[in-house]
């Protein structure tokens, strides 16, 4: 791995961890948008893991009308419908070559949903490493009741093998 991607992985993973201990809202309007696949070794075999999604940065003081939607499966049957989106923080991380019309590259969320039908909570960063999304990552964790369901952290492993992220910038004066 080279040293600039490795830089990115880690500075997601760092900005993830931090937001993790308390919510926070995006300081760069804009969404992110796409999916695809990685592989995730927590998971028996290194599972390939699915997910598309569209979600809103939020600025202070602004609420966002527009939807957030959010769905990972994984394990030939295991899903995860994101139904609230309680945390959203949009950076421009350095060691990402960001795409340059959108004003940042990493989105880092948190929310709640239903894994399987049953309540649970997910946090997430998404990273927008430019064409043809070969250096998009996706990190995920997923807990039921407390327990970890899945956690694919930030490794060789999160890159995306298809697909693709796409970071925006904001249109008028919603993000």
């Amino acid at each position: 791995m080279s040293k600039a991607i490795g830089q990115a992985v880690l500075c997601a993973a760092t900005a993830a961890a931090s937001m993790m201990l308390g919510s926070a809202w995006a300081h760069e309007p804009g969404r992110m948008t796409g999916g695809g696949s990685f592989f995730c070794p927590y998971l028996t075999g290194n599972q390939r893991v699915t997910h598309g999604f569209e979600l809103h940065c939020k600025l202070d003081g602004v609420d966002v009308s527009e939807p957030n939607n959010l769905e990972i499966n994984f394990s030939g049957g295991d899903n995860f419908h994101l139904t609230t989106l309680t945390a959203a923080l949009c950076t421009d991380t350095q060691a990402i070559e960001q795409p340059p019309s959108a004003g940042f590259d990493t989105f880092e969320g948190a929310g709640t949903g239903t894994f399987n039908g049953q309540a649970a909570a997910i946090t997430f960063t998404f990273t927008d490493g430019g064409e043809p999304g070969t250096k998009d990552t996706a990190v995920i964790k997923i807990t039921v009741g407390g327990s970890t369901v899945i956690d694919c952290p930030s490794s060789p492993s999160s890159f995306l093998t298809f697909g693709n992220h796409q970071a925006h910038r904001a249109t008028g004066n919603k993000p």
